[in-house]
């Protein structure tokens, strides 16, 4: 009976349990965002939308926000907000009550311009409270006064987590209720854009969709073994349209002349060479005998263009050819004797540790002369990487032929290279920063062994288009 009894008083506490009153939430939830002005002038339509913002221009957004509560009601609120920008940077924030990226909210109200840059796709106003709530450092705010403020053991920024800043008054958090915009229409960004018409990209680590709706396709120029490089067909004619995809390993299924329809990925600057990182990819392809390969004939490199900087960065990635260079005279294992490499002593490495170390004042100076000398290729160098020197005249570049496996450059010294295709790389190490590193067997043109004797056109070369039965479709 004891047992029963027991039973009842439970359900009876649990009735009581549930017919409590939960107290209603309070407190700012969100905030209705809205872009009024982009410009001056009214929003632009998702079908004509703004360019991509490269980061060299400033553009401004005029901005109402509203606080509103957890039941989506207008609220009283005061506080400051912070403005941000995704994808972009906010520069400033203007109107009553801002200061630099905030702006004061005063009964729930606030309105200003903000101005962006970088910003590019549909890109998003987004508002925050953080609790921050600025003063002059002169005046001692909480979160730089040495004192625990509100007595939770942490002080001062950036210690206590309630700190935004160091010109923070309040210890405490903030709300951290957020809202967004509707989107503002911007292009997604062009190789060219993620290139930066110059020597770095303006979108350092940024994950990025790159803009594949274009007059002409994105096209494969080359498949390797740690990624692919693609051509923006569209901007032939200004450079800076070509870009280097590293996925680690060989993408699964692509082939040279392959159209890549959607493209993502993280913009990284390696070395002084852009590349995107991580990519996510789709690409359709041309069927042998209904349609043609559209990779671009290579740009033939003169003396005037490899000493051009800038000339070479609107090349970067892209497939070139230089013609009539010779392979490097002094280019062998042996150790160089006085700084003085010849046929059998171009190795910089003089303590045999595998490495030149520039530290050492005699590993230096050899690395130096080597450098100097048009026809002189640094071993070390070589055995680790495969790159080589050719020249003409005065002028130098490197060259990698690793995928024309019968071929050994230290077998022909000196010897003449009718031609050499491949894709530019850029490494901002040392004097000599560009590469051309050959695709196949087919971009190496000389009179030896392992070369092909004629230059073959880029619709041909190192391609292999696909048929209706493909029996090697999903392999490469």
């Amino acid at each position: 009976m004891k047992f029963f009894t027991s039973l009842a008083a439970l359900s009876l506490l649990g009735l009581c349990a549930c017919t409590d009153e939960v107290a209603p939430l309070s407190g700012a939830s969100t905030f209705r965002v809205r872009i009024t002005q982009v410009n001056g002038a009214a929003l632009p339509d998702a079908s004509s939308p703004l360019p991509a913002n490269r980061g060299d221009r400033k553009d401004t957004w005029a901005f109402e926000l509203e606080a509103r509560s957890p039941y989506g009601e207008p609220l009283d609120f005061d506080g400051t907000v912070r403005i941000s920008v995704e994808p972009g940077v906010v520069l400033d924030v203007t109107g009553e009550g801002a200061a630099g990226r905030n702006i004061r909210v005063v009964d729930g109200k606030a309105q200003g311009t903000v101005t962006v840059t970088a910003v590019y796709g549909p890109a998003r106003l987004w508002v925050e409270d953080l609790g921050y709530s600025p003063v002059p450092l002169a005046d001692r705010p909480a979160c730089s006064n040495g004192k625990d403020d509100d007595g939770d053991v942490l002080i001062d920024f950036p210690a206590d987590p309630g700190c935004a800043f160091a010109d923070d008054d309040d210890e405490g958090t903030g709300s951290f209720a957020a809202g967004i915009s509707p989107p503002v229409p911007y292009e997604l960004p062009r190789i060219s854009d993620v290139q930066g018409f110059g020597a770095t990209t303006p979108f350092p680590y940024e994950a990025i969709e790159i803009n594949t709706d274009r007059p002409q396709p994105l096209v494969v120029t080359r498949v390797a073994s740690d990624g692919f490089y693609v051509t923006d067909l569209s901007e032939q004619a200004t450079g800076y349209n070509h870009i280097f995809a590293f996925s680690f390993n060989t993408p699964p299924g692509m082939r040279v002349c392959d159209r890549v329809t959607y493209l993502t990925g993280t913009v990284v600057e390696f070395f002084g060479f852009t590349e995107l990182s991580f990519p996510s990819f789709v690409v359709d392809y041309p069927i042998e005998g209904e349609e043609t390969c559209q990779v671009p004939e290579p740009v033939v490199l003169d003396d005037a263009t490899i000493k051009d900087i800038d000339a070479m960065e609107k090349l970067e990635s892209g497939l070139v050819r230089i013609e009539g260079f010779r392979i490097a005279t002094k280019f062998g294992p042996k150790p160089v004797v006085d700084n003085v490499p010849d046929a059998d002593h171009s190795n910089c490495d003089l303590n045999g540790d595998g490495q030149v170390d520039f530290e050492s004042q005699a590993e230096g100076a050899c690395s130096d002369a080597c450098s100097a000398d048009p026809a002189c290729t640094e071993w070390t160098s070589y055995s680790a990487r495969g790159n080589y020197k050719v020249f003409k005249g005065t002028t130098q570049v490197q060259i990698q032929t690793g995928t024309a496996a019968s071929f050994d450059p230290t077998g022909h010294k000196g010897e003449l290279l009718d031609a050499v295709t491949g894709t530019l790389r850029n490494f901002s190490g040392g004097s000599l920063n560009w590469t051309i590193e050959a695709r196949c067997p087919d971009d190496l043109v000389c009179q030896s062994q392992g070369c092909v004797e004629a230059t073959v056109p880029s619709t041909k070369a190192c391609v292999r288009l696909r048929t209706i039965d493909d029996n090697d479709q999903g392999s490469n």
